[in-house]
């Protein structure tokens, strides 16, 4: 009697240790698949190219380059005022003069650091009504201070702007929103400083341009050159 119990025990002891690998396996099994789930979803997200719209942005260079230089920046950020007064004119002078790059300006003031910039945004945007941004551009980068509403009148004035048209435009405050807008847009795509760029190729007919490349704070010339030339070669 004892000795047919034995084996009952022993296929018992077997079912159970299999019915337990049976568990692990399945659940391997399970965290391989979630593992696999989110492996697609990263890449996923990972071939997702980030695509900006640059309709209405203030731009420089020929109309028919594909090639894009968009630009995020704060008028009163030293990073970005040295890069405007470093590194940007050799690449008007050798990409954007030359026809083969777009480059669009794109605001990005950080209040918590210059809570004043935002004025001379506003006042760039209200230039662009005017079709005069880019008169109104270089005066505007300037430290923390410099862009009290007397002082902005003044570059202003030096621009060429009609004052009342600028002091109307100002007053009105449909400039700020714009701004805004733009802020959001840059922290959508995951700038985290300024000056940031992104490099991409435009689809001339709808103005979205698929970002390549985004550049984080102010490079050497050579960085930029780099990654523009590779854009060049992509768009050819």
């Amino acid at each position: 009697m004892n000795g047919s119990r034995i084996p009952l025990l022993v296929s018992g002891a077997a079912l159970l240790a299999a019915t337990l690998v049976w568990l692990v396996q399945s659940r391997q099994i399970e965290d391989l698949r979630e593992g696999q789930r989110t492996l697609v979803s990263e890449v996923a997200a990972i071939r997702k190219v980030p695509v900006i719209d640059v309709t209405g942005s203030p731009a420089r260079g020929s109309d028919t380059a594909v090639v894009t230089l968009i630009e995020f920046s704060d008028y009163e950020c030293p990073f970005c005022i040295r890069h405007f007064k470093q590194t940007m004119p050799r690449l008007e002078a050798d990409y954007v003069d030359t026809g083969r790059v777009r480059y669009v300006f794109r605001d990005l003031p950080v209040d918590q650091l210059h809570p004043g910039a935002i004025r001379a945004h506003e006042a760039g945007r209200c230039a662009d009504e005017q079709g005069k941004f880019w008169s109104l551009h270089p005066l505007l980068f300037g430290p923390p201070g410099s862009h009290t509403p007397e002082l902005l009148e003044q570059r202003a004035g030096e621009a060429g702007l009609s004052m009342e048209a600028f002091r109307a435009c100002v007053a009105s405050g449909r400039a700020t929103e714009p701004v805004r807008r733009s802020v959001r847009e840059a922290e959508e795509l995951g700038a985290n400083g300024t000056p940031s760029f992104f490099i991409g190729l435009r689809d001339r007919a709808t103005n979205q341009v698929r970002v390549l490349q985004a550049i984080s704070g102010a490079h050497p010339y050579e960085v930029f050159a780099r990654a523009l030339d590779a854009a060049l070669k992509r768009a050819s």
